[in-house]
């Protein structure tokens, strides 16, 4: 059977997909399309051959890293954008603009905060590409950054560290640093993962997290940040910060994810305490989204200290539910008619 050339495209698209997807393609190619499988194993050698794809044992294949490269720094007169020329900026020529930007935002951010507040002597850079993803990789041998913020801001342990780095503006040099690098590095980006002395914290989408297992990279105590591009996103950083800034472009606005705050605090959402912990600091923001995906119900005195005592306390923060059930819905309520 003698196929168009667009029809052969898509089919060899599908086939990288399927990859992607870490699926067999013998068997879902073979499913979706009528192709006999001596034509569906050609395809296959030729993108062995190009370097598209790499096969890692019977019917089973994975991207692979056609560029990966590596670099080792003292932590000594280090300037991040320096760097990015020099290691980064070669591999942009065939990105898209908004695709630049992303890459250009994302590796200096991370790499300031590794030069300026890891007080450790070496950083390691890593830049990686499959048919899909750049990939980026910085790690330091230094304190650790959960242990850094727990010790700055007198926190109780590394997973209250994790809860308030997501909450954004968290920094212990306010002079020099806005403490807004981390939080819309994370969201401009595809997936974002920091490890860091068996502490883990990551957002974005998780099919993502395979890539980091491809990266041969060396044994490093302190920190290491991990991210994902996708090559053929749309997403710009401009339509990012809008949508956490006001019209001064003043980051004024947060989300905070409930069910990490009962991962990694370990409670209960019953207590007024608990309520109180998760609201310290959010002082910083006029427009708070609480996040309830994946909590089933909420306690009387934690719904009545958030959505009642604080906005009484503090009526300039709005404080808005999204994702919430009718239970939790109904607890919300119930503590807004109070008097």
């Amino acid at each position: 059977m003698s196929f168009t050339k667009e029809y052969r495209k898509e089919i060899i698209e599908f086939i990288i997909q399927s990859v992607s997807l870490h699926k067999n393609p013998y068997q879902s190619v073979l499913e979706k399309y009528p192709i006999s499988r001596q034509t569906l194993a050609k395809y296959i050698k030729n993108l062995i051959e190009k370097n598209i794809i790499a096969k890692v044992g019977r019917n089973h294949f994975e991207l692979k890293l056609f560029i990966f490269d590596k670099r080792v720094y003292d932590n000594k007169g280090l300037a991040e954008h320096i760097i990015y020329q020099d290691f980064v900026k070669p591999y942009e020529a065939d990105k898209k603009e908004n695709v630049k930007y992303i890459l250009n935002y994302a590796f200096t951010e991370i790499l300031n905060n590794a030069i300026e507040h890891s007080e450790g002597d070496k950083i390691y850079v890593y830049y990686a590409e499959n048919y899909y993803y750049s990939i980026i990789a910085i790690e330091d041998n230094g304190i650790g950054i959960f242990k850094k913020i727990k010790r700055d801001h007198h926190l109780k342990n590394e997973s209250e560290a994790i809860f308030e780095l997501k909450k954004g503006k968290l920094t212990s040099d306010s002079e020099n640093h806005s403490g807004e690098g981390i939080f819309f590095t994370s969201k401009v980006v595809d997936y974002f993962s920091i490890e860091s002395f068996q502490h883990h914290f990551s957002s974005g989408n998780k099919k993502y997290f395979y890539s980091f297992e491809q990266l041969e990279r060396d044994k490093v105590n302190g920190t290491s940040v991990f991210m994902v591009i996708d090559k053929n996103t749309n997403r710009t950083t401009k339509e990012v910060f809008e949508k956490y800034t006001n019209e001064e472009y003043i980051f004024d606005r947060t989300e905070i994810t409930i069910y990490l705050a009962k991962e990694y605090l370990g409670f209960p959402l019953i207590s007024r305490s608990l309520a109180k912990r998760i609201l310290s600091n959010i002082d910083k923001f006029k427009n708070v989204f609480l996040d309830f995906s994946g909590i089933d119900s909420i306690g009387q005195g934690f719904a009545d200290e958030v959505f009642r005592v604080y906005r009484n306390k503090k009526p300039e923060i709005t404080i808005l539910p999204i994702n919430e059930n009718s239970d939790i819905r109904f607890m919300i309520e119930r503590a807004l008619k109070a008097k």
